[in-house]
Order: structure tokens, then sequence, then C-alpha cells
């Protein structure tokens, strides 16, 4: 029974840090993109890639404690897909204004996406490097 309880914790806990590493990973990637542009600076790409390599680093260390694949057993998998499945109840989540959480969540993304890439906010989604009369 313990070992049941420590198999589905340790796949609780690796579920997360597999998705943290992939936030960290995926953000690594948009402000890789901002610095071609020259629209980020390597401060934020340094961030991003801690955030996405500690993470990286502690999971793969926990699927080493675990003994590679010998001892991940269902109770493993089924705590795996834990930390997906809370996070993807905090996403259907309704705030106070009537919108899920994941609406606002998205819009926040977009928005610091658009920040990092140096999109302008007036028109669809052009760069700083486009003369538009319609973005000024």
């Amino acid at each position: 029974m313990t070992d049941i309880l420590i198999d589905s914790c340790a796949g609780f806990l690796t579920g997360g840090l597999a998705l943290s590493a992939a936030w960290g990973l995926f953000w690594l990637a948009i402000s890789l993109v901002g610095l071609s542009r020259g629209t980020c600076g390597q401060r934020i790409i340094f961030m991003s890639f801690v955030g996405g390599s500690v993470p990286l680093a502690l999971a793969i260390a926990l699927v080493w404690w675990m003994g590679d694949l010998e001892r991940m057993t269902a109770a493993f998998a089924a705590g795996l897909l834990g930390m997906p499945t809370v996070v993807a109840g905090f996403w259907l989540r309704r705030m106070p204004d009537g919108q899920r959480a994941g609406a606002h969540l998205a819009a926040g993304v977009r928005h610091l996406m658009g920040d990092l890439l140096g999109m302008h906010q007036g028109c669809e989604g052009c760069h700083d490097r486009q003369d538009d009369r319609t973005c000024r």
C-alpha cells in the first residue's frame, strides 16, 4: 500500500514538473524569436531557459530515483495524469466575470507574446519593423 502511494505521488510530482518544463520551454521559444527580432532581452531568454531546464532536470532526477522503467507502475501513470487533470480543472473554472479561467490565461499569454515579439496593438499582428500606416 505504501508503494502505491509513493508511486502515485511521484507520478503526480513528475507530471507537474513536466508541465512546468513544457511551459518554460514554450517561453524560451517565444523569447528566442523575440531576440531574433530585437524586441526581447537576453535576461528573458535566460529566465525562460532556467524555467524550462530546472523542472526538466528535476523530473529526470525523479524518474531516475524511481529506478527507470522498472518501478513505473499503473499507480505512477495515474499520478502522472493527475497534474494535467488539475490544470484542466482550473482551466474550466469560472471567474467572477463569468468567463472561464482558461480564457483569461490565453488572453494573458497573447498579450505577453505580443510584448515579447514586438506586436502592435492597433493592427492585427504586424511587428515593429513593418512600416504600415495603420499601425501608428
